[in-house]
């Protein structure tokens, strides 16, 4: 999506690009919070913090179709740093090869390119990095703020098998964030669709990595599976 830019001088600016599903597909991976209503106030409760505690660009991707009406009030306040980017991935014909995987990291990755081509706040310029929507990072601006981005080729949390956060510089979005799930491993083309092998190979592969330190957050609850975090 991003070509390499010639002029590594021009500060980069942080978009943080935070994924949402509301309502998820039967087909999906999905033990413990599948009720729509559950899932709106977990991501209203985290996209608030973002925009009113940072000063951070935000996209929020929604791929099941809800656009976010609670937030009407904010698009306008936040309209120089903020969008909704909203599709139902399953009426959307380039998404059709998505229908019968269960796999999350699938749409998720898909969900991260659709928003980056559609939107309009974000530049050629920017570092991008990914957020499961239901987390919000304090520390996160603060951390970031003395780091020279443009050092880095992509970014990682702390504990590199979990995949709530991930980096790209816009040199390597189209690495970091490709669609093609096909990866070579022992000299074969293996399909990965598990997410947190996915952004570990990717990120793996690339020699400037940022190893974040450990944030804490506000226990929040993950979307598939009955557990808490209170880490990234």
């Amino acid at each position: 999506m991003f070509n390499k830019r010639m002029n590594q001088e021009i500060p980069t600016i942080v978009t943080i690009v935070l994924t949402t599903t509301v309502y998820v597909k039967p087909t999906i991976d999905c033990s413990h919070q599948y009720k729509p209503d559950e899932r709106i106030l977990t991501y209203l409760v985290s996209l608030y913090q973002w925009l009113y505690k940072t000063n951070f660009n935000i996209i929020l991707v929604e791929n099941s179709g809800y656009t976010f009406p609670e937030l009407n009030e904010e698009k306008i306040k936040f309209k120089d740093r903020f969008e909704v980017i909203t599709f139902n991935e399953a009426e959307l014909q380039e998404a059709s090869y998505l229908k019968n995987i269960s796999s999350k990291g699938a749409s998720e990755v898909f969900s991260i390119n659709y928003a980056c081509r559609k939107s309009k706040i974000i530049n050629p310029y920017n570092f991008i990095i990914k957020v499961t929507g239901r987390f919000f990072i304090p520390e996160l601006e603060s951390y970031l703020q003395p780091i020279d981005l443009n050092k880095y080729d992509c970014l990682t949390q702390y504990n590199r098998n979990r995949c709530e956060m991930v980096g790209a510089h816009c040199n390597y979005f189209n690495f970091i964030f490709n669609i093609n799930l096909v990866h070579k491993i022992n000299n074969e083309d293996t399909c990965i669709i598990n997410a947190e092998e996915m952004w570990n190979i990717r990120t793996s592969a690339l020699e400037k990595v940022l190893v974040c330190k450990r944030f804490t957050i506000n226990k929040t609850p993950r979307g598939g599976v009955c557990e808490i975090y209170d880490n990234i």
